[in-house]
């Protein structure tokens, strides 16, 4: 009778790993399924970050052209301005 509650008991211990393996081997693919998925998710995000940064700099160096052609031009309308002033005041 010894002999046969060894092999009972072993045969439910051997069950019960098979049953434990067999549950537990599903779950590190699943954890890794969403660890890639945030790690995409987290990539999408960067991408799209650097995107914004790339427009925001192109608005900038778009308007800081702007600003050295405004300069410019302020600059050419004090001389014009200048000029004018000069030849209304030799008139008078």
């Amino acid at each position: 009778m010894t002999a046969t509650k060894v092999t009972v008991v072993g045969i439910i211990t051997l069950l019960i790993g098979v049953g434990t393996g067999y549950l537990l081997w599903g779950s590190e693919p699943r954890q890794l399924a969403g660890e890639l998925a945030a790690a995409k998710a987290r990539l999408a995000e960067a991408q799209q970050s650097a995107a914004r940064e790339g427009a925001v700099a192109t608005k900038l160096q778009q308007a800081e052209a702007q600003l050295k052609q405004m300069t410019e031009t302020l600059r050419s309308e004090r001389e014009l301005r200048e000029k004018l002033d000069a030849l209304v005041s030799k008139k008078k």
